[in-house]
């Protein structure tokens, strides 16, 4: 990739657990390392590059490290942040990284991509084109908490200085620190002396030609079995939807308390509005704007209240804060550039007039959903007591990537039915000891509940309670400490609990965070433009239904002549890719039945191209048409090649694939076994061998003829 080709990236890279929120807005070019991308965090944020840190995929938890630092690797999960781009691990928009620095500290940033733009000038200037707040040196005060704690003792000047800050907070109160002050011009002046370079490493993973005996995985590379096994689920595409009219997604996101109130606050500041040191509305404007918008009607406590005890309770409000009917808008319009803050007045930002459309005010509820998802995977958020996650020994990675099952389960749910619970419960536990099974369950009813109260209030999903959810966790808590004895003699079945199903406008979100996470997230009716190796790959991963939906437009969208022509020529070869488009394209070729395309594939029969004639040949078998040239042979090439294209991919995968398409198969390995070594198809050892290794569990007998056959085929070549 030349220079002149390489696309920009801007960045917004925020920092975690701040309020109001510190983020730094950057471009730099795509193939930028994470390496340089760690230098410049570090600019952005004041850091002096005096810890550990890391990158990590949040769904994946893939991690990325300074290989020269004297950090424990994990050497299946962990690779060099200098063998990788920003574009690697961020190919769209909307995706997402988490940067650690100072594992002691903790300090979290969020790195979302939020635009990809035209390719880059020949100079790879990384520039800042935005940010809010100024940060203090915050080396060593103990996160996000200690910042917080710093600023506070910063602007009240009356008060001591407070331990263990007094130092830095009396210099920044000396310096006249400012924490709304942030100096564009000045970072975008550090940052252009930083070398936005490509990688030095090695790349992070081997391709498929450089990992003999590796698996291959359906991202398209070859992986070792322990690392296939963590990645599985990352590549594995969900079942394809359909989305309703953007139109009507925009005006469901437009109706959502939060986003609506953000837009009516960020159109209330025309004009300007006083502030607050910590950008909030000074509280006499914070009543006024709850008053003026009527915002009071989306707080339970106050829509209660008669007007006159409303306004006694508004006229005792110290900070605008205070109230989350006003707070929770507030902070989604500062984080979206709604409202940008200048010389203590807030006025609307640069970002209201592209979300006040209908495509913005899309993007803006995608975002805020998002941001809230993320947060599933804290353990801090979930609402169990510390006391209580400390018995039981409880550390944030134990939730790590559950919130993504919930919600992938959830995206998979049909449209119009209800998550069944229970059936997830179910697989969740299954293998796994009784104590540690109790604690999946737990955390899993604890994160769906947390995710019922988020997609509830973005109406991205119904929610209903069942009259036992609470009961239900309390049993599993007693059991996990033990004072229910032995749960073996009691009731395990699941007690009602919170059921959920998705509204269109959910369904959009949910596909959109997938997406943001790497996951393949396909849309019905997405396959009609696509060439027919595309078509026939993407089926693999298809229900029966999807698929039939997917392959009649497709057929329509070019008619069945060219599309014949199109699936015969995607057929060629003997390699197991081929195989297994052959395998997708026999029901596609089924449909076919109008004189051009059947002309085609008489022609195709006769032509004599390995794997195009077959198909071809098959395909009029299926019509009741014997084609010219084609014998007994036929029925065996086709038996072999229809198990060489799972084998090809692996062992596993072909065992799979015998268990779920056993029935209609065994019957043709019981019947042809003892022929099956004639067959001329070049896999045909391979895949007798791993049918009678394979099926000896399940049918003794067939797996010694088919074994045997293998031998013959074996003596056959070596003659």
């Amino acid at each position: 990739m030349t220079a002149e080709s390489v696309p920009t990236y801007q960045l917004k890279i925020a920092l975690r657990d701040t309020s109001p929120p510190v983020w730094r807005r950057v471009t730099l070019p795509a193939d930028t390392s994470l390496g340089c991308l760690h230098d410049i965090i570090q600019t952005c944020f004041g850091w002096d590059d005096s810890h550990l840190h890391s990158f990590a995929e949040p769904r994946s938890g893939r991690q990325f490290a300074d290989f020269d630092a004297p950090l424990d690797r994990d050497p299946v999960r962990d690779a060099d942040e200098e063998s990788v781009t920003v574009a690697e691990l961020l190919p769209h928009e909307g995706g997402r990284l988490e940067y650690t620095y100072d594992f002691g500290d903790d300090w979290r940033h969020q790195i979302t991509l939020e635009k990809s733009l035209p390719t880059s000038a020949p100079d790879r200037r990384v520039r800042c084109t935005g940010g809010r707040r100024a940060m203090p040196y915050a080396e060593d005060t103990g996160g996000a908490w200690g910042l917080q704690a710093v600023l506070d003792a910063v602007a009240d000047r009356g008060a001591p200085a407070p331990e263990p800050w007094t130092d830095l907070v009396e210099t920044l109160r000396e310096e006249g620190f400012d924490p709304a002050d942030f100096d564009r011009e000045a970072l975008d002046r550090e940052l252009a002396g930083l070398d936005p370079r490509p990688p030095t490493a090695a790349p992070a993973r081997q391709s498929a030609a450089a990992a003999p005996g590796g698996r291959r995985c359906s991202c398209g590379e070859v992986h070792d079995d322990e690392y296939d096994e963590g990645l599985a689920a990352e590549f594995v595409p969900v079942r394809p939807v359909s989305l309703a009219p953007r139109a009507e997604l925009a005006a469901a996101a437009r109706r959502v308390p939060r986003i609506a109130t953000a837009l009516r606050l960020a159109d209330w500041c025309r004009g300007g509005r006083a502030v607050t040191s910590r950008e909030m509305l000074k509280p006499a404007l914070g009543r006024l704007a709850v008053q003026e918008l009527e915002l009071w009607a989306q707080d339970d406590e106050l829509s209660a209240l008669r007007p006159a005890e409303r306004d006694e309770r508004l006229a005792r409000l110290r900070s605008s804060g205070d109230l989350p009917c006003l707070d929770s808008p507030w902070c989604l319009a500062l984080d979206a550039d709604l409202v940008e803050i200048s010389a203590g007045t807030a006025r609307p930002g640069a970002g209201l007039p592209a979300t006040a459309g209908g495509e913005g005010v899309l993007e803006l509820w995608c975002r805020a959903l998002e941001d809230e998802l993320d947060g599933l995977d804290d353990l801090g958020a979930l609402g169990l007591p510390p006391l209580l996650l400390a018995a039981l020994g409880m550390q944030d990675e134990d939730v790590d990537g559950l919130a993504a099952v919930v919600l992938r389960a959830l995206y998979e749910v049909p449209d119009g039915e209800w998550l069944d619970t229970a059936l997830l419960v179910g697989a969740l536990r299954e293998g796994l000891p009784e104590q540690e099974a109790r604690l999946v369950e737990l955390l899993f009813l604890q994160i769906l509940d947390q995710a019922a109260l988020l997609l509830a209030e973005y109406q991205a999903a119904e929610v209903e309670t069942g009259p036992e959810t609470g009961r239900e966790h309390d049993r599993i808590l007693l059991d996990l400490l033990g004072v229910m004895g032995n749960t073996e003699d009691g009731d395990d079945t699941p007690l009602p609990g919170t059921r959920l199903r998705l509204t269109p406008l959910g369904r959009h979100g949910l596909r959109e965070y997938l997406l943001a996470g790497g996951v393949h997230a396909p849309l019905v009716g997405e396959l009609a433009d696509a060439d027919a190796p595309t078509l026939l790959d993407a089926l693999l991963d298809y229900d029966q239904d999807a698929a039939h939906t997917e392959i009649t437009g497709w057929i329509s969208h070019r008619g069945q002549g060219p599309a014949a022509v199109q699936l015969i020529d995607a057929c060629a070869g003997l390699e197991a890719d081929a195989a297994l488009r052959r395998l997708a394209a026999a029901p596609v070729l089924a449909e076919l039945d109008e004189p051009r395309a059947l002309a085609v594939l008489r022609k195709a029969a006769a032509s004599g191209v390995p794997g195009c004639a077959e198909s071809a040949a098959i395909t009029l078998v299926g019509r009741g048409e014997i084609p010219e040239g084609h014998g007994p042979e036929l029925r065996r090439w086709g038996l072999v090649d229809h198990l060489w294209g799972p084998l090809g991919v692996a062992d596993e995968a072909f065992a799979t694939f015998l268990d779920q398409e056993g029935d209609s198969v065994l019957p043709l390995l019981e019947q042809a076994a003892d022929d099956l070594w004639r067959c001329e198809h070049p896999a045909t050892e391979a895949v007798l061998e791993a049918a009678g290794r394979h099926l000896r569990a399940r049918d003794k007998a067939l797996a010694k003829r088919l074994r045997r056959s293998a031998t013959k085929v074996g003596s056959q070549r070596r003659r």
